[in-house]
């Protein structure tokens, strides 16, 4: 009997520990006791029906979707608090929340005390963040902000956002925030120095290996910032280093349309791979490049945009495929990790039908298996295939929106 009991009560704890509600028919005896398991729904995960795709744009705009295909539009500040004719410029997803930055009013070039940082657990109810202030540059205050990441730093998993520079004279800054939880925010003081350039240049962030990468302008050549605090890496950078075959790319700043920075961009894939994206110098071709594990870049390949037409968005799916958008439509695909890319001059109706608009930026949803551009004129392109044709693709507009989308981000990358 007791050896009944004895294994009664380990199947009991089992399926417990199983998340199983269990019933017991205690009208049976011991022997033939029966076990009626009923899962709970209450004890199930349940599905994330929430928001997965969230993009900002031009005046305190915010677009929203949950399947990628049906898409809701708010502006404002009863979007954005204390947003008001401002600009969003950039928008990430992590440690659970969704963050955007910009300004409060006016554009990038706008100055002191003009930082917007936004959060939402959901992308519908948003909170203005307080913006930190340089200690450093104390008439400065704080500054707006150009773009934003998530990903580990130096082994710690964290929001960074970068602004414009402090002043335009060689030895300044930019203006450069952190967050490991998206709430309190610092500023990063010793970044390092940054050469000469407009004060209105910022730099472009991406985190790969732990190390920040921000392609940026300085005034007489191309460089990047890199930082990685744990490996003791600080340093503005000639790019690309040495030992590389990739070439010069153009890196101008932002000038009349801050929203569109006209340098080189980095990604990573969802492979790991790190790329960059830009136009090359003296000709002016859409060129790609992946980089080699010691740090180097091989020679650019053409994207097939031909020239003055710079890649924006970047993305990448569960097929292995990378892909890369442009102005007037354009798209472009690779499968074999960039060594070639196959290009198309229209998207569904854009380029079409539905005339030419710049893609801005560009997402991807592991949950939906779906990817998103967005750009000008509140244009959505999107598919939920690994497209290699523009027919694979839909493209849309909300009716009666035509404010720039600057950027797009997924929940579940």
């Amino acid at each position: 009997m007791k050896r009944l009991v004895l294994l009664f009560n380990i199947l009991f704890i089992f399926y417990c520990n199983q998340a199983k509600e269990v019933n017991i028919d205690a009208s049976q005896s011991i022997v033939g006791l029966s076990l009626d398991l009923v899962i709970s729904n209450q004890l199930q995960p349940t599905s994330d029906n929430g928001v997965e795709f969230a993009a900002v744009g031009l005046v305190c705009s915010l677009w929203t979707s949950v399947d990628g295909v049906a898409w809701t539009v708010n502006t404002g500040s009863s979007v954005f608090p204390d947003c008001s004719g401002g600009n969003l410029y950039s928008i990430t997803y992590g440690n659970g929340l969704f963050v955007a930055v910009g300004t409060l009013s006016g554009d990038f070039t706008s100055r002191s005390n003009n930082c917007g940082i936004w959060t939402s657990p959901d992308a519908v109810t948003w909170k203005r963040i307080a913006c930190p202030n340089s200690a450093v540059h104390v008439s400065q205050v704080n500054l707006p902000l150009r773009t934003i990441t998530y990903g580990s730093v130096g082994g710690v998993n964290k929001f960074i956002a970068t602004g414009s520079k402090y002043a335009s004279s060689s030895g300044d800054n930019l203006y450069m925030v952190q967050s490991s939880d998206g709430v309190t925010w610092t500023v990063i003081e010793d970044i390092a120095d940054v050469d000469y350039g407009s004060v209105d240049a910022s730099c472009l962030i991406a985190i790969y290996n732990n190390t920040v990468y921000c392609s940026m302008e300085v005034g007489s050549y191309t460089a990047i910032l890199r930082y990685n605090p744990a490996a003791s890496v600080n340093a503005l950078e000639s790019f690309p280093p040495g030992g590389s075959s990739l070439g010069s790319v153009v890196w101008n700043p932002p000038t009349a349309s801050p929203y569109e920075m006209t340098t080189f961009q980095f990604f990573k894939s969802r492979s790991n791979d790190f790329y960059l994206v830009g136009t090359r110098g003296g000709d002016s071709v859409s060129v790609s490049s992946k980089m080699n594990s010691n740090g180097t870049w091989p020679t650019s390949v053409a994207t097939g945009f031909g020239t003055n037409n710079r890649p924006n968005g970047f993305a990448s799916d569960k097929s292995g495929n990378i892909y890369t958008f442009g102005y007037n439509c354009r798209w472009a695909y690779s499968s074999n990790q960039g060594t070639s890319w196959t290009a198309f001059s229209a998207l569904d109706t854009c380029g079409g039908s539905s005339g030419y608009n710049d893609w801005m930026s560009a997402a991807y949803s592991s949950k939906l298996n779906r990817i998103v551009a967005v750009g000008d004129s509140g244009s959505i392109g999107t598919t939920g295939i690994s497209p290699t044709l523009s027919t694979d693709w839909t493209y849309l507009q909300v009716s009666g929106i035509t404010l720039e989308i600057t950027s797009v981000t997924s929940k579940n990358k």
